[in-house]
């Protein structure tokens, strides 16, 4: 008698779990039945056949992912994507609501490729899809915190500029710098705010009166292109909006990584706002009085490269940065830079410096490397052997390297500096 009674129990269970899975399966709902109640959208990329896809992006923001609806477009049909297709196949889905309830569509199969219109297949056929839903989607998958948060202020002011806020990537709250003097070797955030400074005041606003005090800077992807001097850049674009509480005191363009320096919100550079070549600019924001500033000046070219060496020797990096140019200082801001950052912490950050890397470093020869086709007065170059240990293999082993060094006149007065280390001419 229990044995037949379990026996009904377990049948009556199995049916119950087959029938509530036809059920889900008969009522999940097509595109076309809930594309009107969109609030999600999440992205797959495969990086090769065979695997599983990855989740790249989970926007969860209702009004930003209307926007991205809105650049999907109507959808019209289209025949199938080519048998020789070569770009991305990747998934996208879609999250809506249904009886109270979020619910994650099926993953529908989405074929793109940079700058042309995609596919994306439905349970009707394939759709075509303008292709700037996929020039604007790509970029979202650095900016995980993305969302329609937007200041109207902050819009209303890009918006006398001609550019468009298409989201917000990130707010600060920070300090700004106490002076934009740059001291001898130190980190050049001083320098990153002198210069956007300069585009600020391109727009009428100043940064000036409020050094060292705390602020508040919103990052903004703006929706249309930087102008065409920053190709092939222009949709690293990216605007930065720098307030005292309500009060908008500082705005530039921004193209994020690796070299972040743009132009003003009138599409203007640095040596059009100032009439200044960059080595003119820097000049008067650098403290020539600095004792180790004016014992660098005065080195010869080739002392100039011993001292960088000996100083990675001496575990002194402070040095070492001494005897590099502002220019490559400034790049240390945002090499390999987070996106969602406006620059880089410190010198160390995701190995943009590998200066910290070495352990020992000694200079075995110095020899003048003379290059015809680009000799310049303020410029020298030369072919350097130099023994290093490193801590750990990023780029190079331990032994004996060949580095081919660059020295700039960058100035004047600030003598000769380093420009460029590489491994080849």
């Amino acid at each position: 008698m229990r044995r037949g009674l379990s026996i009904s129990l377990a049948a009556v269970f199995i049916i119950l779990i087959l029938g509530g899975c036809q059920t889900r399966k008969e009522t999940a709902a097509t595109f076309n039945e809930f594309k009107d109640e969109i609030t999600g959208l999440e992205f797959y990329v495969t990086s090769q056949a065979g695997e599983e896809p990855r989740q790249a992006i989970n926007l969860v923001d209702k009004q930003l992912t209307q926007r991205f609806l809105h650049l999907l477009g109507p959808l019209p049909k289209i025949d199938p994507p080519p048998k020789s297709w070569y770009g991305s196949k990747d998934y996208l889905a879609f999250k809506y609501i249904r009886n109270g309830e979020t619910i994650a569509s099926k993953q529908y199969p989405y074929w793109h490729q940079d700058n042309n219109p995609g596919y994306l297949k439905l349970e009707d056929g394939w759709r075509q899809v303008p292709a700037e839903f996929a020039a604007k989607l790509a970029p979202l998958a650095e900016y995980p915190d993305a969302s329609s948060d937007i200041d109207p202020a902050d819009a209303a002011f890009l918006k006398q500029y001609g550019w468009t806020v298409f989201y917000k990537i990130k707010s600060y709250n920070g300090r700004l710098p106490e002076r934009f003097i740059h001291e001898s070797g130190e980190y050049p955030v001083s320098l990153y705010y002198a210069y956007n400074n300069e585009l600020s005041k391109d727009v009428g606003l100043d940064l000036s009166p409020y050094l060292g005090k705390s602020v508040t800077v919103n990052l903004y992807k703006i929706e249309e292109p930087l102008p065409a001097f920053m190709a092939p850049r222009q949709e690293a674009n990216r605007a930065v909006i720098v307030k005292d509480g309500p009060k908008i005191i500082g705005a530039w363009l921004d193209a994020g990584r690796h070299y972040a320096f743009a132009c003003s919100l009138k599409g203007r550079r640095l040596e059009e706002i100032t009439g200044k070549t960059w080595g003119e600019w820097v000049d008067q924001y650098i403290d020539h009085d600095n004792p180790q500033e004016k014992l660098i000046s005065q080195m010869t070219p080739e002392k100039v490269i011993e001292t960088y060496y000996e100083a990675i020797d001496n575990k002194d990096p402070r040095t070492a940065h001494a005897t590099e140019t502002r220019r490559r200082l400034v790049s240390y801001l945002f090499r390999n830079m987070d996106n969602n950052r406006l620059y880089n912490y410190s010198y160390a950050t995701n190995d943009a410096d590998e200066i910290n890397n070495i352990t020992r470093a000694k200079v075995i020869r110095i020899q003048p490397y003379h290059d015809p086709s680009s000799e310049q007065a303020d410029v020298k170059k030369y072919v350097v052997e130099v023994d290093i240990n490193v801590r750990r293999v990023i780029s190079y082993d331990s032994g004996r390297q060949i580095r081919f060094i660059t020295l700039r006149r960058e100035t004047p007065t600030t003598g000769w500096r380093i420009d460029d280390i590489g491994t080849g001419p």
